[in-house]
């Protein structure tokens, strides 16, 4: 006759069965019957529970889960307890619990499973850790360490993330999700040590069409300083174009001149770094002082100074040219004129490297003004086309559409005629590319029917940013820079967002005369620049529909005064304007300082290395700085409060680290921060308001959170 125990086993043993048959009705019935002979069976507890998980009954499921773990704790049942309770609703403790079970029993599917948990939660410290412990047994898994490095990138692990991705983007060169997560981690990040994948990932970059190229700024020129196959040129670059003493000469570097990396990078990035600079202008200035060898030049120096041309209409000239340069480009230029008005058919190609070289100090559309091809051959001209675009086609384009602009206002103040004035002169900034963003359907519907402002938007770099983030809006785009806005539209005409972008030249004081409300505002870096900052705001304020949201970019009064105080000195002291030569000579001056000088601050800043973005830092004729206090109130003053607060990934690890338990919109906490590193907010602080009181859910929302715009 069969013990109690012998029947209580048979019937688990068909529960079992069952369970595996996934007769979960049968199965349910078998482990009921265990536990009603024995309510202290932990195994018919938790195959109880997970007959109800497979079920979907999954508040039950945790409550028999629960019981078994309280007889018998296991890291299985920990396992299944940790599913049922994430499925019931409760995904903190289910989290939690499913940890428990990974230490006692640290399985590759659980830590991915936790991984992919908190990356959905948006928490990458712990996403970061259990993707790490995944990665550790296997690392073929391409979305996985696709995942690794975005969770490693977001919280401020950059230098991890990029060792993840580096080498992805090398297996799978033409992922473009890959690579514009690439530039997008590269962003201000320059390499210390000369890494052989990194400058192969870069090159990749580099061959791309659409891409935010200015990202890569930092690492391109950190590389090119560290490379060990550049060693020679960057001997040959010590000496002036004067100097005899050489131990490097032309012939030693002509294919390291012609190189991809540095001639592409030369047309799509910006050189950084008053180090880099002194490479390029002594190579300049060689060439120029130089200038009647050129027969004796090989292909390769054409290829490097069309390149370079290209760096030069980029940064505006900013280069310093001494004395000898001027009286040298003098005979240069009056030898082209020559050589070009005596051009019945085509040129001797030598001649392409005179061209080139002197458009590397003067635009070409200051020497060549015809309408016809230049008269050199195709093979040369296929070297010159990206000269030609940019110092040539994209000037006349822009001329051509200026007279097309529509106002709804003209420019009266008398503040805001002299920053018209300043950027007609100089548009800012020069912008070549963009990210073509890959998004989710989802994504694409968030803005829908959406009304965007972009008050002052400049050369329109971030207008095009939102057509290219929010497909589905439209958007009015602002400035008072005609100028400006003919750089944006005819960017925006080759990026194919023109027709989601109405430009319109107007003040920004008046924008109510549009007669329209929108649902997002955004003003980057221009009410700081009105005489008045409060009724630009007030203006822009009243264009807001109910429940909209705004994001304001002001500068920040402790950064600005610790980076820039000191050099804004020293230009008042030697009585600099913002003339050109002015802005070269205040530049050349602080070449010869020590990086322990404080005017040598504001040299890490990107905008130092380029003309019109140096004159916007140094030389603006109207600026005004705020505290975080102030910003808040700012924003009090017409009725917005704050909800979010962009910081990149890096200075959030660094805050959290000195306030673990403080929230990022704590503006005392912040202030602390900002305290103790005076720069965090250099570029500027970034806060997204709505108005005061709305609780209620914005379309933008999840892109503004999750740091997308």
């Amino acid at each position: 006759m069969p013990t109690p125990f012998d029947l209580k086993n048979s019937v688990l043993e068909q529960g079992l069965n069952a369970l595996k048959r996934n007769n979960f009705l049968e199965a349910e019935a078998f482990f009921a019957q265990v536990i009603s002979i024995d309510e202290n069976d932990a195994t018919a507890w938790a195959k109880l529970g997970l007959t109800w998980l497979k079920m979907g009954r999954f508040n039950e499921a945790a409550n028999a889960l629960t019981m078994a773990n309280t007889l018998n704790p296991s890291a299985d049942i920990l396992h299944d307890l940790g599913l049922a309770q994430i499925q019931s609703g409760n995904e903190k403790a289910g989290f939690t619990t499913l940890e428990q079970s990974y230490r006692l029993k640290p399985e590759e599917s659980i830590a991915r499973l936790l991984g992919d948990a908190y990356y959905g939660l948006k928490d990458y410290q712990k996403s970061a850790y259990y993707y790490l412990k995944t990665y550790q047994t296997n690392k073929k898994d391409e979305q996985l360490q696709s995942n690794l490095s975005i969770a490693l990138y977001r919280n401020g692990d950059i230098d991890q993330a990029l060792g993840i991705l580096v080498p992805l983007v090398i297996k799978r060169p033409t992922n473009k999700q890959y690579i514009h997560n690439l530039t997008d981690f590269y962003r201000r990040f320059p390499q210390h040590v000369f890494n052989t994948e990194a400058k192969k990932a870069i090159e990749i970059c580099l061959k791309q069409d659409k891409l935010k190229f200015l990202n890569l700024r930092s690492a391109w020129s950190s590389l090119l300083l560290l490379d060990p196959d550049l060693e020679k040129l960057r001997e040959f670059a010590k000496f002036s174009g004067e100097d005899k003493d050489r131990t490097v000469f032309l012939k030693d570097i002509s294919k390291t001149l012609g190189s991809f990396y540095l001639c592409s990078g030369l047309i799509h990035s910006m050189a950084s770094g008053i180090a880099l600079e002194n490479i390029l202008t002594n190579l300049r200035k060689y060439f120029l002082m130089n200038w009647e060898e050129y027969e004796n030049w090989t292909d390769d120096v054409l290829k490097f100074l069309a390149a370079l041309a290209v760096q030069c209409w980029f940064n505006d000239f900013v280069y310093y040219i001494t004395e000898p340069e001027k009286e040298k480009l003098a005979a240069l230029k009056n030898e082209l004129e020559k050589s070009l008005a005596a051009a019945e058919h085509k040129l001797p190609d030598a001649k392409a490297k005179l061209l080139a070289l002197y458009c590397c100090f003067d635009p070409l559309y200051s020497i060549y003004q015809s309408d016809e091809k230049l008269p050199f051959s195709k093979s040369v001209l296929y070297i010159l086309k990206p000269l030609v675009l940019h110092q040539l086609t994209n000037p006349r384009t822009e001329a051509a559409l200026i007279p097309t602009i529509k106002s709804f206002t003209e420019i009266e103040d008398a503040t805001s005629k002299e920053v018209q004035k300043m950027y007609e002169q100089r548009p800012y900034p020069r912008w070549t590319s963009a990210n073509e963003e890959i998004l989710s359907l989802e994504q694409r519907a968030l803005g829908k029917g959406i009304e965007i402002l972009v008050a002052g938007c400049g050369t329109g770099q971030e207008a095009a940013f939102y057509a290219n983030m929010v497909p589905e809006a439209h958007i009015t785009a602002v400035d008072l820079s005609r100028t400006s806005l003919a750089y944006a539209m005819r960017q925006a005409d080759e990026l194919g967002y023109l027709s989601r972008i109405d430009f319109l030249h107007g003040d920004l004081m008046q924008v109510g005369k549009l007669d329209k409300k929108f649902d997002f505002i955004t003003s980057s870096g221009v009410l700081h620049h009105l005489k008045n900052p409060d009724k630009g705001l007030e203006a822009i304020r009243a264009c807001l529909k109910p429940g909209g949201r705004m994001s304001l970019s002001l500068y920040s009064k402790p950064a600005r005064d610790f980076v820039l105080n000191p050099a804004s000195e020293y230009i008042r002291e030697k009585g600099y304007t913002s003339s050109l030569d002015d802005i070269r000579q205040f530049r050349r001056d602080l070449f010869t300082m020590t990086m322990d000088n404080p005017i040598m601050r504001c040299t890490t800043a990107a905008d130092f290395f380029n003309l019109a973005e140096c004159n916007d830092l140094l030389f603006h004729v109207q600026e005004h700085r705020y505290t975080l206090k102030e910003f808040k109130e700012f924003g009090s003053s017409h009725n917005l409060e704050p909800f979010h607060l962009f910081l990149t990934p890096e200075k959030i690890k660094a805050f959290r680290e000195m306030f673990p338990d403080k929230d990022l919109l704590d503006f005392d906490a912040l202030a602390g921060f900002e305290e103790k590193f005076p720069n965090a907010f250099v570029e500027m602080y970034k806060v997204y308001f709505r108005p005061e009181g709305e609780t209620s859910p914005h379309p933008l929302d999840p892109l503004i959170f999750m740091g997308a715009i």
